[in-house]
């Protein structure tokens, strides 16, 4: 059985599965600055936040691609 899917379905799905992601991390980032989370990309705590602000620029970058405000 084939199942046909409209390109405008498939990007809903991708757009949300990036909002999803883009939420995870700005949580995670927020845990972190307090010292509640724990580390995501670095041991170091002051390095992790940067680098999870690189990933949420990113992901809105994206997400701008795919007509989010």
């Amino acid at each position: 059985m084939k199942i046909e899917v409209c390109g405008c379905c498939i990007e809903e799905v991708v757009r949300g599965d990036l909002r999803s992601t883009l939420e995870n991390l700005e949580d995670d980032r927020k845990k972190r600055k307090t010292k509640d989370g724990t580390a995501v990309f670095d041991l170091d705590q002051k390095r992790d936040i940067e680098i999870l602000d690189e990933h949420i620029a990113a992901m809105k970058l994206v997400l701008r691609y795919y007509g989010e405000t």
